[in-house]
């Protein structure tokens, strides 16, 4: 992997570091790399696939950088979707050539950057496009949580806004939430927690509650009041699916 290491360094760098935007996922992606290396030992794949694992979660951001350097913003849209755009700066302006991977595995690498960042997978995937892209899903959920939970790298605000019926709803039948339906900037830290009902790994699940991660996003919260119950249904669904 050194030499993909290199290769992505070299492209990074081209990006201004000093920016604590750009530092910031610059330094994801490579703890997004060691989930997905853990993720891919807890399942016992082969030291094939998890090299793969590995080079998925390096370039799963790739095209975070421009998108800040157009934007000043993160926020996905329909002219710019990170996920897609990612796959179009590897393969169609022939980034990809910069890394050792295999002509075979193009597919999974474009599947698993593609679709790392939408809602669902699709059901057309094959097996092995599905299961990376559920392996850079939960190994970049794994760290946004983790952000989440330290206050230094992600910070979360809350207000005194109500947190709307349907997100709700939503989070307490354990469902994933779209941000079209939040209205407030609490309904958006609800979607951030529900990040958790999409977690695939037993690795994963053990990884927020060993680790707390949710307690310490509670911690950094004003109105832990309005918060708890949602943490503590958190942890009962993970301590559920683990049991």
């Amino acid at each position: 992997m050194n030499e993909n290491f290199d290769a992505f360094d070299e492209y990074a760098m081209k990006y201004d570091m000093n920016i604590k935007e750009i530092a910031y996922k610059y330094n994801h992606s490579y703890r997004v790399v060691h989930q997905a290396e853990e993720i891919s030992r807890s399942i016992e794949l082969d030291e094939e696939e998890k090299d793969l694992a590995s080079l998925i979660a390096l370039l799963h951001d790739i095209a975070r950088f421009e998108q800040w350097k157009r934007y000043k913003s993160f926020s996905d849209t329909k002219e710019f979707d990170h996920g897609d755009e990612g796959v179009k700066i590897l393969f169609e302006d022939g980034m990809i050539d910069k890394f050792i991977a295999k002509k075979s595995d193009y597919d999974v690498i474009k599947s698993a950057i593609k679709y790392h960042n939408k809602f669902q997978i699709p059901t057309s995937l094959s097996v092995r496009e599905t299961l990376h892209s559920r392996i850079i899903r939960d190994a970049d959920k794994l760290d946004i949580i983790y952000a989440m939970s330290t206050d230094k790298l992600i910070s979360i605000t809350d207000d005194d806004s109500e947190i709307s019926e349907e997100v709700k709803e939503k989070f307490f039948s354990h469902n994933e939430i779209r941000k079209e339906i939040t209205k407030s900037k609490n309904d958006k830290i609800v979607l951030m927690l529900a990040l958790i009902f999409d977690l695939n790994y037993v690795y994963s699940k053990h990884r927020v509650l060993d680790e707390e991660y949710l307690e310490r996003i509670l911690e950094n919260l004003n109105n832990k009041k309005m918060f708890k119950p949602f943490i503590d249904e958190g942890i009962k669904y993970l301590k559920g699916e683990l049991n």
